[in-house]
This record gives C-alpha cells, sequence and structure tokens, in this order.
C-alpha cells in the first residue's frame, strides 16, 4: 500500500481534527499539533488512529518521521 500522511489518513476516514480529538480523547489542538509535526505521537495513540481509519502502523507517515527522512536523504 502506499504510504499515507496521518492527515490525509483522518480525511479519508471522513473524519475532522474535532472527530477524530473525540474518538482519541484529546484534544483538536493535539491533533494539529500532530499533523504538523509539532508533538510526537505516543505509539498507543498511532494504533488507536490505524484502528479507526483502517490503516496500517507502516502505511502512515507521520510529520517527525518524514522530515528525518528528507534530512538522511
Amino acid at each position: 500500500m502506499t504510504k499515507i500522511t496521518l492527515k490525509a489518513a483522518r480525511v479519508n476516514a471522513g473524519l475532522s481534527q474535532d472527530g477524530l480529538a473525540e474518538k482519541l480523547g484529546v484534544s483538536r489542538k493535539t491533533i494539529t499539533d500532530w499533523e504538523l509535526g509539532k508533538a510526537e505521537m505516543r505509539p498507543a495513540y498511532l494504533l488507536a488512529v490505524c484502528y479507526i481509519t483502517g490503516f496500517k502502523e507502516d502505511d502512515i507517515i507521520l510529520p517527525l518521521e518524514y522530515s528525518k527522512l528528507e534530512q538522511d536523504a
């Protein structure tokens, strides 16, 4: 499967930031920070996002991981 950003996974699942935040029990700001790479997502939340969106862990690219990949290139 093709890699997808956290935001794209959320949108693909038909969820707003508020909707995903409610399902995860976090604030909308937390979702924004994860999507922008301003905060690191704990593995438990990534697993929950995968369950909610139907994507696998390896399919979702988190912004912090993406920026590290670009720096290594």
